[in-house]
């Protein structure tokens, strides 16, 4: 299948990327590959800008306008993200993982194979990198869910997440590189805001793990892993200049 690669950092226009449109861009992307399954699977790269990436069911929690003012009030953008689980606290210091790949439209893929293949893939690049790490959950985690990347048993380094709608698939995966004491608060703050219960000390990163690991060795590992057979590098630009965009809603799949 053609892969295409697509790499980004939040406010790079030239990259077809500008603040805020980096999460919603994830949505536009699955549409896009879903009436035109010729453009096969689109892999993208990005570091987000401030975002506060709450869920649907988030939304019809007591607490969430206050939990929206307060990422506000911090600098963080608040975005109803396309894939399911909890609210995540996202800036430049971390890495989004978007794989949107074409399915037969009769074809039923099962969400769990999906989860454990990537989740793999991620336990085979932190181990070229020299970390040790598992698909299993921490006791505590932010954005709980059965298929988190964790490290010692004791830190989420990945949480994933998927959407689906009728022709395509986002695969989605968020990676700290390094946590920032504003991503920190923010995320303390609004799951206290939310209700939702969790440990701050299970909020991991890479360079928490390993502090030889850079910044571009980590963006160097993710693309070898999901996107070697990548023919070339494109923009988003490209790709929306390429067909037009539906508005479906797509059915949201159980996170972690």
């Amino acid at each position: 299948m053609r892969t295409t690669l697509i790499r980004g950092l939040a406010g790079e226009r030239d990259r077809g990327l500008n603040s805020s449109a980096g999460l919603e861009a994830s949505k536009r992307v699955l549409h896009l590959v879903a009436e035109n399954n010729e453009l096969g699977r689109i892999v993208r790269l990005y570091r987000p800008a401030s975002t506060v990436a709450f869920s649907r069911r988030e939304t019809l929690l007591n607490g969430f306008a206050e939990a929206v003012a307060e990422a506000t009030t911090f600098g963080f953008e608040p975005y109803i993200r396309p894939a399911g689980g909890r609210a995540v606290a996202l800036d430049t210091d971390w890495f989004v993982l978007d794989v949107i790949t074409p399915e037969d439209r009769g074809r039923t893929v099962a969400h769990r194979d999906v989860f454990t293949d990537f989740g793999g893939k991620f336990v085979a690049l932190f181990s070229e990198l020299g970390l040790e790490t598992a698909v299993a959950p921490v006791a505590g985690e932010y954005c709980p869910g059965d298929y988190s990347i964790s490290s010692r048993g004791a830190v989420k380094l990945v949480g994933t997440a998927q959407r689906v709608t009728r022709g395509a698939r986002l695969f989605s995966a968020s990676i700290p590189y390094s946590v920032s004491p504003n991503v920190s608060e923010v995320l303390a703050r609004v799951n206290d805001l939310l209700e939702l219960e969790w440990n701050p000390s299970t909020l991991g990163s890479v360079s928490d793990e390993s502090s030889g690991i850079t910044r571009d060795q980590l963006e160097a590992a993710l693309i070898a892993n999901f996107a070697a057979d990548a023919e070339g590098e494109s923009t988003l630009a490209d790709l929306f200049g390429a067909s037009p965009v539906d508005s479906d809603s797509p059915a949201i799949a159980r996170a972690s």
